[in-house]
Protein backbone atom coordinates (compact mmCIF):
# COMPACT_ATOMS: atom_id res chain seq x y z
CA UNK A 1 0.00 0.00 0.00
CA UNK A 2 1.32 3.22 -1.00
CA UNK A 3 -1.48 5.54 1.13
CA UNK A 4 -0.15 5.93 4.42
CA UNK A 5 -0.66 8.68 7.31
CA UNK A 6 2.13 9.17 9.25
CA UNK A 7 1.51 11.12 12.82
CA UNK A 8 2.59 12.05 16.37
CA UNK A 9 6.21 12.13 15.13
CA UNK A 10 9.18 14.46 14.52
CA UNK A 11 10.05 15.22 10.87
CA UNK A 12 13.66 16.09 10.12
CA UNK A 13 13.08 18.62 6.47
CA UNK A 14 14.61 21.80 5.44
CA UNK A 15 17.46 20.73 7.86
CA UNK A 16 15.57 20.97 11.20
CA UNK A 17 13.35 18.95 13.09
CA UNK A 18 9.77 19.62 14.09
CA UNK A 19 6.77 17.52 15.53
CA UNK A 20 4.43 17.11 12.43
CA UNK A 21 2.47 14.37 10.51
CA UNK A 22 3.44 13.40 6.78
CA UNK A 23 0.48 12.41 4.55
CA UNK A 24 1.10 10.10 2.07
CA UNK A 25 -0.92 9.04 -1.41
CA UNK A 26 0.01 7.01 -3.76
CA UNK A 27 3.18 6.98 -3.31
CA UNK A 28 3.76 10.56 -3.03
CA UNK A 29 4.44 13.37 0.09
CA UNK A 30 1.19 15.47 -0.45
CA UNK A 31 0.72 17.49 3.04
CA UNK A 32 2.52 17.98 6.15
CA UNK A 33 1.40 18.98 9.53
CA UNK A 34 -2.43 20.25 10.26
CA UNK A 35 -2.63 20.36 6.14
CA UNK A 36 -1.79 16.17 6.46
CA UNK A 37 -4.63 15.88 9.43
CA UNK A 38 -7.37 17.44 7.68
CA UNK A 39 -6.64 15.77 4.27
CA UNK A 40 -6.29 12.45 5.99
CA UNK A 41 -9.84 13.41 7.93
CA UNK A 42 -11.17 13.79 4.96
CA UNK A 43 -9.37 10.92 2.82
CA UNK A 44 -12.10 7.81 1.82
CA UNK A 45 -9.66 5.09 0.42
CA UNK A 46 -7.55 2.67 2.22
CA UNK A 47 -4.44 4.39 4.04
CA UNK A 48 -2.27 2.87 6.48
CA UNK A 49 -2.10 4.88 10.32
CA UNK A 50 1.02 4.78 11.67
CA UNK A 51 1.36 6.10 15.08
CA UNK A 52 5.22 7.48 15.19
CA UNK A 53 5.28 8.63 18.59
CA UNK A 54 8.08 9.23 20.01
CA UNK A 55 10.61 8.77 16.44
CA UNK A 56 11.64 10.81 13.50
CA UNK A 57 10.61 11.20 10.14
CA UNK A 58 13.40 11.29 7.68
CA UNK A 59 13.86 11.60 4.01
CA UNK A 60 15.74 8.01 2.84
CA UNK A 61 19.28 7.68 3.25
CA UNK A 62 21.86 7.44 0.03
CA UNK A 63 24.87 5.70 0.26
CA UNK A 64 27.22 7.00 -2.33
CA UNK A 65 29.48 3.93 -1.71
CA UNK A 66 28.81 0.62 -1.33
CA UNK A 67 29.37 -3.01 -2.56
CA UNK A 68 27.35 -5.50 -3.39
CA UNK A 69 29.41 -7.87 -5.09
CA UNK A 70 26.97 -8.93 -7.78
CA UNK A 71 27.68 -10.13 -10.75
CA UNK A 72 30.93 -12.24 -10.27
CA UNK A 73 30.60 -12.69 -5.99
CA UNK A 74 27.01 -14.07 -5.05
CA UNK A 75 28.48 -15.85 -2.05
CA UNK A 76 29.57 -13.00 -0.40
CA UNK A 77 26.45 -10.56 -1.33
CA UNK A 78 23.60 -9.97 -3.89
CA UNK A 79 21.68 -6.86 -5.30
CA UNK A 80 18.57 -9.15 -3.39
CA UNK A 81 20.56 -8.97 -0.05
CA UNK A 82 22.71 -6.21 0.09
CA UNK A 83 19.49 -3.86 -0.85
CA UNK A 84 17.75 -5.98 1.85
CA UNK A 85 20.19 -5.01 4.41
CA UNK A 86 20.05 -1.58 2.99
CA UNK A 87 16.43 -0.71 3.54
CA UNK A 88 16.74 -2.67 7.39
CA UNK A 89 19.56 0.42 7.58
CA UNK A 90 17.27 3.13 6.46
CA UNK A 91 18.91 3.30 3.15
CA UNK A 92 16.43 4.18 0.07
CA UNK A 93 19.39 4.63 -2.43
CA UNK A 94 22.60 2.93 -2.73
CA UNK A 95 25.38 3.53 -5.23
CA UNK A 96 27.76 0.33 -5.98
CA UNK A 97 31.37 -0.05 -6.85
CA UNK A 98 31.80 -1.51 -9.90
CA UNK A 99 34.98 -4.27 -8.78
CA UNK A 100 32.81 -6.89 -9.42
CA UNK A 101 32.91 -9.52 -12.31
CA UNK A 102 32.84 -8.29 -14.83
CA UNK A 103 33.42 -4.55 -14.27
CA UNK A 104 30.92 -2.48 -15.38
CA UNK A 105 32.45 -0.96 -17.58
CA UNK A 106 30.62 -0.65 -21.25
CA UNK A 107 26.59 -0.35 -21.73
CA UNK A 108 26.44 -4.06 -22.46
CA UNK A 109 27.19 -4.39 -18.92
CA UNK A 110 25.19 -1.37 -17.52
CA UNK A 111 22.02 -3.26 -19.61
CA UNK A 112 23.03 -6.83 -17.20
CA UNK A 113 22.86 -5.20 -14.64
CA UNK A 114 19.93 -2.77 -14.79
CA UNK A 115 18.24 -5.97 -15.95
CA UNK A 116 19.31 -7.50 -11.92
CA UNK A 117 18.59 -4.50 -10.31
CA UNK A 118 14.65 -4.59 -11.60
CA UNK A 119 14.31 -8.16 -10.97
CA UNK A 120 16.08 -7.90 -7.36
CA UNK A 121 16.32 -4.64 -5.62
CA UNK A 122 14.62 -3.74 -2.25
CA UNK A 123 15.82 -0.01 -3.04
CA UNK A 124 17.14 2.00 -5.62
CA UNK A 125 20.45 1.75 -6.74
CA UNK A 126 22.38 3.79 -8.90
CA UNK A 127 25.53 2.00 -10.04
CA UNK A 128 29.14 3.61 -10.50
CA UNK A 129 30.94 3.31 -13.37
CA UNK A 130 34.21 1.94 -13.92
CA UNK A 131 36.81 5.00 -15.19
CA UNK A 132 38.82 2.52 -17.01
CA UNK A 133 38.24 -1.12 -19.24
CA UNK A 134 38.27 -4.29 -16.71
CA UNK A 135 39.43 -1.15 -13.92
CA UNK A 136 43.06 -2.51 -15.36
CA UNK A 137 44.11 1.46 -15.67
CA UNK A 138 44.88 0.95 -19.51
CA UNK A 139 41.80 2.18 -21.47
CA UNK A 140 39.14 4.71 -20.53
CA UNK A 141 35.35 3.65 -21.22
CA UNK A 142 33.26 5.56 -23.26
CA UNK A 143 31.85 8.04 -20.46
CA UNK A 144 29.51 10.18 -23.43
CA UNK A 145 27.77 6.61 -23.82
CA UNK A 146 27.55 6.45 -19.91
CA UNK A 147 26.51 9.77 -19.17
CA UNK A 148 23.73 9.44 -21.56
CA UNK A 149 21.56 7.01 -19.53
CA UNK A 150 22.16 8.26 -16.17
CA UNK A 151 25.63 7.77 -14.51
CA UNK A 152 27.24 10.27 -12.27
CA UNK A 153 29.38 8.27 -10.60
CA UNK A 154 33.19 6.69 -11.94
CA UNK A 155 35.67 4.89 -10.20
CA UNK A 156 38.14 1.82 -10.01
CA UNK A 157 37.33 1.38 -6.71
CA UNK A 158 39.86 -1.23 -4.93
CA UNK A 159 43.10 -0.15 -7.16
CA UNK A 160 44.55 3.35 -7.57
CA UNK A 161 43.83 5.59 -10.90
CA UNK A 162 46.83 4.96 -12.96
CA UNK A 163 48.87 8.07 -13.05
CA UNK A 164 49.79 7.47 -16.37
CA UNK A 165 46.23 7.71 -17.55
CA UNK A 166 44.90 10.19 -15.12
CA UNK A 167 45.14 13.23 -17.22
CA UNK A 168 42.87 11.16 -19.73
CA UNK A 169 40.34 9.97 -17.32
CA UNK A 170 39.83 13.33 -15.26
CA UNK A 171 39.14 15.33 -18.85
CA UNK A 172 36.99 12.52 -20.17
CA UNK A 173 34.43 12.81 -17.00
CA UNK A 174 34.78 16.70 -16.67
CA UNK A 175 33.36 16.85 -20.21
CA UNK A 176 30.38 14.63 -18.86
CA UNK A 177 30.05 16.39 -15.90
CA UNK A 178 30.72 13.31 -14.30
CA UNK A 179 32.58 13.16 -10.72
CA UNK A 180 35.94 10.86 -10.35
CA UNK A 181 36.37 9.00 -7.32
CA UNK A 182 39.58 7.53 -6.79
CA UNK A 183 41.23 4.38 -4.32
CA UNK A 184 43.40 6.11 -2.47
CA UNK A 185 46.21 4.00 -1.99
CA UNK A 186 50.01 4.30 -2.78
CA UNK A 187 50.60 0.69 -3.53
CA UNK A 188 54.27 1.27 -3.23
CA UNK A 189 54.29 2.78 0.36
CA UNK A 190 52.52 -0.25 2.25
CA UNK A 191 54.64 -2.64 4.45
CA UNK A 192 53.64 -5.65 5.87
CA UNK A 193 50.92 -6.48 8.22
CA UNK A 194 46.74 -6.46 8.18
CA UNK A 195 46.28 -3.17 9.87
CA UNK A 196 47.69 0.70 9.91
CA UNK A 197 51.54 -0.72 9.59
CA UNK A 198 50.38 -2.48 6.20
CA UNK A 199 48.88 0.75 5.23
CA UNK A 200 50.29 4.21 6.40
CA UNK A 201 48.38 7.62 6.09
CA UNK A 202 50.88 8.59 3.22
CA UNK A 203 49.81 6.22 1.11
CA UNK A 204 46.77 8.20 1.27
CA UNK A 205 47.00 11.50 1.52
CA UNK A 206 50.39 11.37 -1.11
CA UNK A 207 47.94 10.45 -3.49
CA UNK A 208 45.28 12.56 -2.97
CA UNK A 209 48.36 15.80 -3.56
CA UNK A 210 48.89 13.95 -6.53
CA UNK A 211 44.90 13.95 -7.51
CA UNK A 212 44.31 17.70 -6.50
CA UNK A 213 46.91 18.27 -9.36
CA UNK A 214 44.68 17.00 -11.78
CA UNK A 215 41.38 18.94 -10.28
CA UNK A 216 43.19 21.62 -10.57
CA UNK A 217 44.34 21.41 -14.15
CA UNK A 218 41.04 20.07 -15.41
CA UNK A 219 38.32 21.39 -13.03
CA UNK A 220 37.08 18.20 -12.59
CA UNK A 221 34.28 17.35 -10.24
CA UNK A 222 36.58 14.91 -7.44
CA UNK A 223 35.29 12.89 -4.56
CA UNK A 224 37.45 11.64 -2.15
CA UNK A 225 36.60 8.15 -0.88
CA UNK A 226 36.70 6.88 2.69
CA UNK A 227 38.82 9.74 4.28
CA UNK A 228 41.08 8.29 7.48
CA UNK A 229 43.81 10.45 7.90
CA UNK A 230 43.83 13.82 9.77
CA UNK A 231 46.61 14.89 6.89
CA UNK A 232 43.68 14.15 4.04
CA UNK A 233 41.21 16.59 5.67
CA UNK A 234 43.96 19.03 5.55
CA UNK A 235 44.26 18.78 1.63
CA UNK A 236 40.66 18.56 1.49
CA UNK A 237 40.13 21.63 3.40
CA UNK A 238 42.81 23.66 1.63
CA UNK A 239 41.62 22.48 -1.82
CA UNK A 240 37.83 23.85 -0.79
CA UNK A 241 39.13 27.10 0.20
CA UNK A 242 40.91 27.40 -3.22
CA UNK A 243 37.89 26.77 -4.60
CA UNK A 244 38.53 23.24 -5.82
CA UNK A 245 35.40 21.12 -7.10
CA UNK A 246 36.30 18.53 -4.34
CA UNK A 247 33.87 16.57 -2.16
CA UNK A 248 34.84 14.13 0.57
CA UNK A 249 33.37 10.91 2.52
CA UNK A 250 33.77 9.28 6.10
CA UNK A 251 32.48 5.59 7.14
CA UNK A 252 30.97 5.41 10.64
CA UNK A 253 33.76 2.74 11.41
CA UNK A 254 36.34 5.63 11.02
CA UNK A 255 34.50 8.03 12.82
CA UNK A 256 34.13 6.17 15.69
CA UNK A 257 37.15 3.25 16.17
CA UNK A 258 40.96 3.39 16.34
CA UNK A 259 43.50 0.60 16.02
CA UNK A 260 42.81 0.73 20.09
CA UNK A 261 39.71 -0.72 19.27
CA UNK A 262 40.94 -4.06 17.62
CA UNK A 263 40.17 -7.32 19.29
CA UNK A 264 39.04 -10.85 18.36
CA UNK A 265 38.17 -12.02 15.61
CA UNK A 266 40.10 -9.51 14.05
CA UNK A 267 38.90 -10.19 10.93
CA UNK A 268 35.72 -7.86 11.66
CA UNK A 269 38.31 -4.53 12.12
CA UNK A 270 40.87 -5.20 8.68
CA UNK A 271 39.85 -2.75 6.63
CA UNK A 272 41.05 -0.35 4.13
CA UNK A 273 42.03 2.52 4.86
CA UNK A 274 42.60 0.96 8.28
CA UNK A 275 41.35 2.37 11.48
CA UNK A 276 43.87 4.88 12.42
CA UNK A 277 44.60 7.30 15.58
CA UNK A 278 42.18 8.77 18.03
CA UNK A 279 43.62 12.18 16.46
CA UNK A 280 42.68 10.88 13.28
CA UNK A 281 39.35 9.65 13.86
CA UNK A 282 38.81 13.34 15.79
CA UNK A 283 39.62 15.26 12.86
CA UNK A 284 37.19 13.21 11.11
CA UNK A 285 34.31 14.24 13.18
CA UNK A 286 35.28 17.61 13.34
CA UNK A 287 35.75 18.10 9.45
CA UNK A 288 32.00 16.63 9.07
CA UNK A 289 30.84 18.99 11.33
CA UNK A 290 32.41 21.89 9.70
CA UNK A 291 31.80 20.85 6.34
CA UNK A 292 35.40 20.08 5.17
CA UNK A 293 34.16 16.10 4.61
CA UNK A 294 30.58 16.57 2.61
CA UNK A 295 28.64 13.25 3.69
CA UNK A 296 29.30 9.70 5.51
CA UNK A 297 29.42 6.91 2.95
CA UNK A 298 28.94 3.58 4.38
CA UNK A 299 31.69 1.40 2.65
CA UNK A 300 30.03 -1.65 2.86
CA UNK A 301 31.65 -4.52 2.01
CA UNK A 302 30.16 -7.89 2.64
CA UNK A 303 32.96 -11.15 2.28
CA UNK A 304 30.01 -13.95 3.54
CA UNK A 305 31.41 -15.73 6.28
CA UNK A 306 34.46 -15.52 4.77
CA UNK A 307 35.77 -13.91 7.60
CA UNK A 308 34.45 -15.54 10.10
CA UNK A 309 37.94 -17.84 9.98
CA UNK A 310 39.93 -14.70 11.48
CA UNK A 311 43.20 -13.62 9.37
CA UNK A 312 45.36 -15.26 6.65
CA UNK A 313 47.44 -14.33 4.50
CA UNK A 314 45.16 -12.83 1.31
CA UNK A 315 42.40 -12.34 3.59
CA UNK A 316 39.67 -9.78 1.86
CA UNK A 317 39.44 -6.17 3.80
CA UNK A 318 35.87 -4.73 3.97
CA UNK A 319 33.33 -4.32 6.67
CA UNK A 320 29.55 -4.66 6.76
CA UNK A 321 28.09 -1.55 7.66
CA UNK A 322 24.67 -1.00 5.77
CA UNK A 323 22.61 -2.14 8.50
CA UNK A 324 24.50 -0.45 11.50
CA UNK A 325 25.31 2.71 10.51
CA UNK A 326 22.93 4.90 11.75
CA UNK A 327 22.59 3.29 15.53
CA UNK A 328 26.50 3.50 15.49
CA UNK A 329 26.25 7.05 14.53
CA UNK A 330 23.88 8.19 16.95
CA UNK A 331 24.58 5.86 20.04
CA UNK A 332 28.83 7.06 20.09
CA UNK A 333 28.39 10.64 18.24
CA UNK A 334 25.25 11.98 18.99
CA UNK A 335 24.70 10.53 22.70
CA UNK A 336 27.90 11.46 22.89
CA UNK A 337 27.57 15.10 22.09
CA UNK A 338 30.36 15.07 19.18
CA UNK A 339 27.82 15.05 16.62
CA UNK A 340 24.06 16.64 16.00
CA UNK A 341 21.26 14.66 15.28
CA UNK A 342 20.39 17.19 12.41
CA UNK A 343 23.93 16.87 10.95
CA UNK A 344 23.97 13.12 11.25
CA UNK A 345 20.70 13.45 8.97
CA UNK A 346 21.92 16.02 6.85
CA UNK A 347 25.43 13.70 5.56
CA UNK A 348 23.08 10.83 5.05
CA UNK A 349 20.63 12.02 3.07
CA UNK A 350 20.70 16.06 1.42
CA UNK A 351 24.09 15.83 1.08
CA UNK A 352 24.72 12.84 -0.90
CA UNK A 353 21.94 13.55 -2.68
CA UNK A 354 23.56 16.73 -4.18
CA UNK A 355 26.52 15.06 -4.93
CA UNK A 356 24.58 12.58 -7.13
CA UNK A 357 22.11 15.13 -8.53
CA UNK A 358 18.67 13.71 -7.20
CA UNK A 359 16.50 14.83 -4.86
CA UNK A 360 16.41 13.84 -1.13
CA UNK A 361 14.53 16.27 0.80
CA UNK A 362 10.66 15.57 2.13
CA UNK A 363 8.26 17.94 0.31
CA UNK A 364 5.04 18.19 -1.00
CA UNK A 365 5.10 16.68 -4.39
CA UNK A 366 7.91 14.38 -3.96
CA UNK A 367 8.26 10.86 -3.98
CA UNK A 368 7.81 9.01 -0.39
CA UNK A 369 11.46 7.54 0.43
CA UNK A 370 11.58 7.44 3.72
CA UNK A 371 13.09 6.20 7.06
CA UNK A 372 11.28 6.29 10.53
CA UNK A 373 13.71 6.20 12.98
CA UNK A 374 12.80 4.88 16.86
CA UNK A 375 15.73 6.97 18.62
CA UNK A 376 14.70 4.53 22.14
CA UNK A 377 14.87 1.50 20.49
CA UNK A 378 18.14 -0.52 21.53
CA UNK A 379 19.17 -3.64 20.52
CA UNK A 380 22.28 -5.82 20.40
CA UNK A 381 24.16 -6.74 17.29
CA UNK A 382 24.00 -10.23 16.42
CA UNK A 383 25.23 -12.16 13.38
CA UNK A 384 22.17 -13.79 12.84
CA UNK A 385 20.17 -10.59 12.98
CA UNK A 386 21.93 -9.44 9.38
CA UNK A 387 20.14 -9.43 5.91
CA UNK A 388 23.17 -9.04 4.56
CA UNK A 389 25.28 -12.39 3.79
CA UNK A 390 28.85 -10.44 5.13
CA UNK A 391 29.13 -10.70 9.20
CA UNK A 392 32.31 -8.77 9.26
CA UNK A 393 30.97 -6.53 11.25
CA UNK A 394 33.41 -4.33 14.29
CA UNK A 395 30.34 -3.65 16.35
CA UNK A 396 29.22 -7.61 17.00
CA UNK A 397 28.27 -7.74 20.63
CA UNK A 398 27.53 -3.83 21.14
CA UNK A 399 24.02 -2.67 22.08
CA UNK A 400 23.51 0.32 19.84
CA UNK A 401 20.42 2.42 20.06
CA UNK A 402 18.33 4.07 17.26
CA UNK A 403 17.19 1.90 14.86
CA UNK A 404 15.01 1.92 11.90
CA UNK A 405 11.97 1.03 12.11
CA UNK A 406 10.25 1.13 9.30
CA UNK A 407 11.33 2.10 5.57
CA UNK A 408 9.39 3.58 2.38
CA UNK A 409 10.43 3.22 -1.11
CA UNK A 410 7.84 5.17 -3.35
CA UNK A 411 5.49 4.78 -0.57
CA UNK A 412 5.71 0.77 -0.47
CA UNK A 413 6.76 -0.56 2.67
CA UNK A 414 10.05 -2.24 2.10
CA UNK A 415 11.14 -2.59 6.02
CA UNK A 416 9.77 -2.52 8.80
CA UNK A 417 10.00 -4.23 12.38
Amino acid sequence: MANWYLHNGSVYRNQEIMQESVLILGGMIVAFGKAADEVRQLFQGPIRDFDATGQIIAAGFIDLHTHLREPGFESKETIASGTMAAVAGGFTTVCPMPNTSPALDSLEALDALDERIRKTAHCKVRPIAALTEGRSGKKTVDYKAFAARYVVLYSDDGDPLNENIAQEVFLGVKEVGGVVINHLEDKALLGEGFFYEQIPPESEYLMLKRDLEFVRKTHCRYHVAHVSAWQTVELIAKAKEEGLPVTAEVTPHHLTLTHHDIKEPRGNFQMKPPLRTEKDRRALVEALKTGVIDIISTDHAPHGTQKENGLFEGSPFGVTALETTFPVLYSKLVLEGQLTLEQLLYSLTEAPASILGVESELKVGAGADLVVLDLGKERKVTKDQFKSKGTNSPHIGQTLQGWPVLTLVDGEAVYSC
